[in-house]
Parts: C-alpha cells; structure tokens; sequence
C-alpha cells in the first residue's frame, strides 16, 4: 500500500473543456492485507475468484 499519482491531461477528464493542461491525481492504492471476514468469504464463494476484491481500503 502506497501513495500513488497519475498525471491526467484536462481534456481527457470528458467535463467539455479543451486545454493542454495537466492535473495531477494522488492517491493511495495497492494490497492491503486483512484478515478474512465472512462477509468476504461468502462473496468470494458467490462471486468466484474472479469477482470483485472484498479487501478493505488502503490509507496513508
């Protein structure tokens, strides 16, 4: 888990304005290791492995 950022050009945001400018996202992301939750178990029982990640946010 870490603090991550990504530089995101304005005109790909899709809000409509065309500019050469850049913005830059931080955030935190990655593994965060948890122990298992029978919320989670159960999810991963119906969802299968590939389904969606049942682990808890990551924060600085």
């Amino acid at each position: 888990c870490g603090l991550r950022s990504v530089s995101v050009g304005v005109g790909a945001l899709g809000l409509g304005y065309p500019s050469p400018e850049t913005v830059v996202f931080r955030y935190c992301g990655g593994a965060c290791p948890a122990p298992p939750t029978l919320h989670g178990l159960a999810l991963g029982a119906v969802l299968g492995p590939e389904g969606a990640g049942g682990g808890p946010c990551c924060r600085p």
